[in-house]
Order: structure tokens, then C-alpha cells, then sequence
């Protein structure tokens, strides 16, 4: 959990500028969740089971624990934010998956919600 009072600062992945607040929790959510678990050589703990679901089947066991594996991600890897609610919007079988991650920014005390597809 943050105990800071200002949110936390880091690099933009397509611009390269500094960015903070809600841009940087969207962008950290969506860098989680899109990294492979022992993918990432310095940090192989670092990363989510969620993108594992674009290779199986659409069925309820699948989407029930890349829910769980999102879930348990953010919260373990975001320090600004607390999930309240992940819901799949789309699985197709071109592999995309739409999402909808819904939650708490604890420095801000504000509901947020981001949606993406990856």
C-alpha cells in the first residue's frame, strides 16, 4: 500500500517524458499484465499469469483464473492502486482479449477504471 502523499513518478513507453498520477498506474496495469511471469531476466517473479489466457480455449475455468491471476498481480505489483473489479468485455479467437480493470488510486482516494485490449 502507498504511504506517500504524491504519486509516484516513471517514464512514459511511448513519448519517453516523465508521467505521474493516473497516466503512470494505466500504463504500470497494463505493462503487468501484458508481461509473461519469468520473462524479464532481472525480475523473473515480476509479470502476471493474465496474458497466458490468449492461448487457451474461452471457457469458464480459463477466464475465471486470468481474472484471479490479474487480480492478484496488480495488487501485488501496484502500490498506488487496490482492484476492486476485473471483468473480460471480449474473447475472441483472433487471441484478443478486451478487458476492464476497475479500482481504487490510494493517493487520490478516487474510483478509476481502465479498459484495454491486448
Amino acid at each position: 500500500m502507498a504511504t506517500s502523499t504524491e504519486h509516484l513518478v516513471d517514464i512514459d513507453r511511448e513519448t519517453g517524458e516523465l508521467i505521474q498520477g493516473w497516466p503512470r498506474i494505466k500504463q504500470s496495469i497494463y505493462v503487468i499484465l501484458t508481461t509473461r511471469l519469468r520473462s524479464r531476466l532481472m525480475r523473473l517473479w515480476w509479470g502476471s499469469n493474465f496474458i497466458d489466457m490468449q492461448d487457451k480455449p474461452g471457457n469458464e475455468e480459463v477466464i475465471f483464473g486470468g481474472i484471479m491471476a490479474a487480480i492478484a498481480a496488480i495488487n501485488a505489483y501496484e502500490p498506488e492502486f487496490k482492484v476492486t473489479k476485473v471483468a473480460i468485455d471480449a474473447f475472441d479467437s483472433t487471441g484478443d482479449i478486451t478487458f476492464t480493470v476497475d479500482g481504487v488510486d490510494l493517493i487520490d482516494a478516487q474510483l478509476k477504471r481502465i479498459k484495454a485490449t491486448i
